[in-house]
């Protein structure tokens, strides 16, 4: 074999080394970004159409992200916005619309605490979605039958559900269940 026929080889095998090896980096970036982002992840694709857009986005909301002081609230925080909570529940018999719009306000609050930054309602949604891939849609639920209700169109079952949906956002966001009982309620 003559060396002309060796380089051409070696370059043929070279790049093809060199394929696989973009290629694995990206399976392993599209693994590692469905497995943080969960059903968030698909969202994008489907909202995109194109995978490598969707994940250059959420890399992007990932970054942005690491970059803000989020932190966990402390025990009296925890406590306030559960007493809050359970006040906002109340509400619910007797005025579900206001309830749910105080859900809503008491959720970005909760946000707000930590650390996000309040911005138009979609970048907040993407900026929750980094930390809290799982419920994220639950804020975006509730958030829509809260628009719905202030157009009046929202039915009495429409607000339940969206309580049910900041209920599970704002348990999230807490960091634990509110019904933990307190140490006078324990056996």
């Amino acid at each position: 074999m003559n060396i002309g026929a060796a380089v051409a080889i070696a370059l043929i095998v070279g790049i093809a080394i060199g394929i696989a090896a973009i290629y694995l980096v990206q399976q392993r970036r599209t693994q590692r970004l469905r497995q943080r982002f969960g059903p968030e992840y698909e969202r994008v694709v489907t909202e995109t159409g194109d995978r490598p857009l969707a994940e250059a986005r959420l890399e992007e909301r990932r970054r942005r992200v690491e970059k803000l002081p989020i932190r966990s609230l402390t025990a009296a925080e925890r406590a306030r916005f559960q007493e809050d909570w359970r006040d906002v529940q109340a509400r619910f018999v007797d005025n579900p619309g206001a309830a749910v719009n105080k859900a809503d306000h008491l959720v970005g609050e909760v946000m707000s605490v930590e650390g996000y930054p309040m911005l138009e309602f979609e970048k907040r949604a993407e900026d929750i979605s980094v930390d809290h891939p799982i419920v994220i849609e639950n804020y975006r639920e509730g958030h829509r039958v809260a628009l719905k209700h202030d157009q009046g169109k929202a039915s009495t079952e429409d607000l339940r559900k969206a309580m049910i949906h900041y209920r599970t956002l704002f348990e999230e966001l807490v960091g634990q269940s509110e019904f933990v009982p307190s140490e006078r309620t324990r056996i």
